[in-house]
């Protein structure tokens, strides 16, 4: 008999007496989050911070999404309906629709610590199919976080086109951030990770999407403007994936989902992830909450913790071996550097064709014995006695061809599109299929047990969507089969390893998004890593989702900004601290000069990064360009928590005009402040109000290009 639940309330940690709460009652609640329902009505309402969102679950009517109301009582949908379609054996089906075939299994609701969660289920008893549709809030975070269970009750189920959330919004000018962009930013590098905007005609129909990885157009998230207030949705999904808008006269239909496929369904699955919201304010206040939904929603309170970062991919590539290693980390932590990571190279095989050939031997997962006599262990010993923390890079999905075969990974396990591997030296390994996701597990463990890393730096640099038989997907789904093996994995290595940072690469930023924000602290942007003004630009646009703690770029000694006899050190290293700061060059290279400069940056990065590590970012004019550069690009890094600091980062590239006048956000009106210059030191006090209206004019000067200016409460 398939199992049924009505009506459950599950505490977990701490417990609630229901009570009355104008017509509903109270059934869970955990600091300014609640869930209440009105039996008379058929209402559930989750609510969080002020914003309520408000479910029609009579068992006697059709499932649908009532109302999104935040606090300033103002609604944000325009239609009410059913918030999810999926195609069942070929049907298109509204979630908990009656005339679709579903009815009500039951509600449930959960607390733990600062979550509440609803589950909502409906039985299909045509197709042998159960749906659960989950609702999850965060106290203080007015956003919800939604996703579909799938179940079959009996034989397979075939499932299309899985839609994470449909929702008609008022229409407002839609905002969006680039991808990656491939090859393509070689030759246009601002096309890369810029923010955009749309206003929609009426009648007009707008799409993004994402086929292979999911930030290689476009970063999978949408912002849209509307009167003092600012919607939200972010897909949590790290492969392909879609969104659809079509504009009617005074509203917009909105489609998030995991794009067009077709899985056939044996057991039980999850579908993406998505979360959404409304902020007052606009999208500097709509990234402020996804900050506070990141930090309290995914990562239960803990915050990011930018670490300075000594990487070697640039400055050696695969010429790596113990003693050079350990000649550089004791350079590396006389600096300041505080995490040391090996790139690619350590294995055996790397660098036969050249030393920036880390494809060779890729797979073997053996550290070379001639380079490393030692292993890589002895590394890790020599980082922690220089008072530094341990990384090494890691490739799991991908292996070098020489490698398949016996006691390498089996042919079959690897990823084909079309009968190719995508490449004629390498392969993917499918990670849907048990098999081959077993041995990389069981390689990527063994690798962390006798290494002993702080930190394991997970690149991606190749990506095909699966549609080899054998693998436990379809010929359409196997970029949803993979993904979603990728996240068992990486949830499996944080259960095992829980104090192990992880760091998101993927050939870049292919693969940004909330999804892999749940299992990692850090992600590298872009290879792109110089100029300055590149680098800036990377940041200001990615900063409209992602917090600034969690974007990490690196220092190099670049042909067009050498840190040898550097002309503007600071303007360097500030470009790249607004985020994680990161460290790349040969530090044999440098006079004592070099050093004390860098040296000096490094510190005074430390003295802001609790600030970063809970911050959000508020880009306040253009984005930074190499190109077409505006006169002035600034960002201010707004507190959350314990963190007190407002941090502003304005650069100038234009020495025609002498200042700019930049009003800061987010302040305190009755509060007195403390106005710092990094540089010059204290500035002045003011009230919160007077430096929202007047602003601080901050002057060019010739011994920098960039200007840190630190905002503290005083009383």
């Amino acid at each position: 008999m398939r199992p049924r639940f009505g009506v459950l309330v599950f505490f977990t940690l701490v417990c609630h007496v229901p009570y009355a709460f104008g017509a509903a009652v109270v059934v869970a609640k955990t600091g300014d989050a609640s869930i209440a329902h009105d039996s008379d009505a058929g209402l559930w309402s989750l609510t969080a911070s002020g914003t309520v969102l408000t479910l029609e679950l009579d068992p006697a009517s059709d499932f649908r999404v009532h109302q999104l109301v935040t606090a300033n009582n103002k609604p944000w949908i325009s239609a009410v309906a059913a918030d999810s379609i999926v195609v069942v054996n070929g049907q298109s089906r509204a979630v908990g629709n009656i005339r679709d075939g579903f009815t009500s299994d039951g509600v449930r609701t959960m607390i733990s610590g600062t979550h509440l969660q609803l589950d909502a289920a409906f039985v299909d008893d045509a197709d042998g199919l159960r749906v659960i549709r989950h609702y999850r809030v965060t106290s203080t975070v007015p956003a919800f976080e939604v996703w579909t269970t799938f179940e079959s009750l009996g034989g397979p189920v075939s499932l299309s086109n899985l839609n994470a959330l449909q929702m008609t919004i008022p229409n407002g000018t839609v905002r969006y951030v680039t991808g990656l962009m491939g090859d393509n930013a070689d030759v246009d590098h601002e096309s890369a990770f810029t923010r955009k905007s749309k206003a929609l005609s009426a009648g007009e129909h707008f799409a993004l999407r994402a086929t292979g990885r999911s930030s290689e157009q476009t970063v999978p998230s949408i912002f849209v403007d509307g009167s003092s207030e600012e919607f939200f949705a972010a897909l949590l999904w790290s492969g392909a994936w879609s969104l659809s808008m079509d504009r009617s006269t005074d509203s917009i239909g909105m489609s998030l989902g995991v794009g067009a496929m077709t899985t056939t369904l044996v057991s039980s699955i999850d579908d993406a992830h998505v979360v959404y919201g409304v902020a007052r304010g606009g999208v500097a206040q709509a990234s402020a909450t996804v900050r506070s939904f990141v930090i309290q929603g995914l990562r239960n309170g803990t915050a990011l913790s930018p670490l300075v970062t000594y990487n070697t991919w640039f400055a050696y590539g695969t010429n790596i071996d113990e003693t050079t290693m350990k000649n550089e980390m004791a350079h590396a932590a006389a600096l300041g550097a505080e995490l040391f990571v090996v790139d690619a190279g350590w294995y055996r095989g790397a660098g036969a064709a050249g030393p920036f050939d880390f494809d060779a031997g890729l797979g073997s997962w053996d550290p070379d014995p001639i380079r490393f006599p030692n292993g890589l262990h002895a590394l890790t010993d020599y980082a922690h006695s220089v008072g530094m923390k341990f990384g090494i890079w890691v490739e799991p999905e991908r292996v070098n061809l020489s490698v398949i075969g016996d006691p390498g990974p089996s042919e079959s396990w690897l990823a084909m599109t079309g009968g190719n591997y995508g490449s004629d030296h390498a392969g993917q390994i499918c990670l849907a299929g048990a098999e081959g996701r077993a041995w990389v597990m069981q390689r990527l463990t063994a690798l962390i047990d006798s290494t002993q890393p702080d930190y394991l730096k997970w690149d991606n640099n190749m990506w095909i969507n699966c549609d080899r038989a054998g693998h436990g997907h379809g010929a359409t789904d196997g970029n949803f089969a993979h993904v979603t093996g990728l996240y068992q994995m990486l949830a499996d290595l944080k259960a095992k390893y829980p104090s192990l940072l992880i760091e998101n690469v993927s050939g870049g930023g292919n693969r940004l998004d909330l999804g892999m924000m749940r299992y990692t602290d850090v992600a590298w942007m872009d290879d792109r890593t110089a100029p300055s003004a590149h680098v800036r630009h990377n940041i200001e646009g990615l900063s409209q989702l992602f917090p600034p703690g969690y974007l990490l770029s690196f220092v190099t000694d670049h042909a067009g900004e050498p840190l040898h006899s550097a002309s503007d050190m600071p303007l360097y290293v500030r470009s790249r601290a607004a985020g994680v700061l990161g460290l790349c060059f040969v530090s044999d290279s440098f006079d004592a000069t070099d050093s004390a400069a860098l040296r000096a940056q490094i510190a005074s990065y430390k003295t802001l990064r609790s600030a970063i590590g809970r911050a959000s970012g508020v880009l306040m004019g253009s984005q930074a360009s190499d190109q077409k550069p505006p006169a002035w690009d600034v960002i201010q890094e707004s507190p959350s928590g314990s963190s007190p600091q407002f941090v502003i980062w304005a650069f100038q590239s234009d020495t025609s005009v002498s200042k700019v006048n930049v009003k800061p956000s987010g302040l305190t009106a009755t509060t007195t402040y403390e106005v710092r210059s990094v540089d010059q030191g204290v500035l002045g006090t003011s009230k919160g109000s007077d430096l929202s209206a007047n602003g601080i004019d901050i002057f060019g000067s010739p011994a920098t290009a960039s200007h840190v200016i630190v905002i503290t409460p005083k009383s």
